[in-house]
């Protein structure tokens, strides 16, 4: 009985925390229209180009078809674009446009510089027991995968 409270207490601590760094993330988004999985999605492709699907899939732990739809949006929005690979017209990449990487930019420094103030408000040890913290539950669920 302890191990699924356990259990249940991380999981709503993690959703806890999550829902904070979403509505941090829209709050800075919003005058975009974006939403925070939108936002995470082109950050994820501001820092790495030429993505294919599957692997924003893989990198942002939703299926397929959950990125292609949000993919769609964000195209019709004229976020992001859809690029045909020249080495093989099989594979379609997804890139940036080109005016959004700017506004991004700003936004994700604007991001970025709220969390690095709330990790200053932390004292080393702090900061040290969390990072611990989340390498140890991160061994854990690997270790419950195999």
């Amino acid at each position: 009985m302890d191990e699924i409270n356990h259990g249940m207490k991380v999981f709503k601590m993690l959703k806890q925390t999550m829902d904070i760094i979403r509505q941090k993330v829209q709050d800075e988004f919003k005058e975009m229209n974006l939403t925070a999985t939108q936002a995470i999605l082109i950050g994820t492709l501001a820092n790495n180009e030429n993505r294919k699907i599957s692997d924003l899939s893989d990198s942002m732990g939703l299926s397929n078809s959950t990125v292609s739809g949000i993919v769609d949006r964000l195209e019709k929005q004229g976020f992001v674009e859809r690029v045909r690979s020249k080495e093989d017209r099989r594979v379609v990449y997804v890139n940036l446009s080109s005016d959004i990487k700017k506004k991004w930019q700003n936004h994700f420094n604007a991001i970025e510089k709220i969390f690095d103030e709330s990790m200053k408000e932390g004292t080393q040890e702090e900061i040290d027991k969390v990072m611990e913290g989340l390498e140890t539950l991160t061994q854990l669920i690997h270790r419950r995968k195999k």
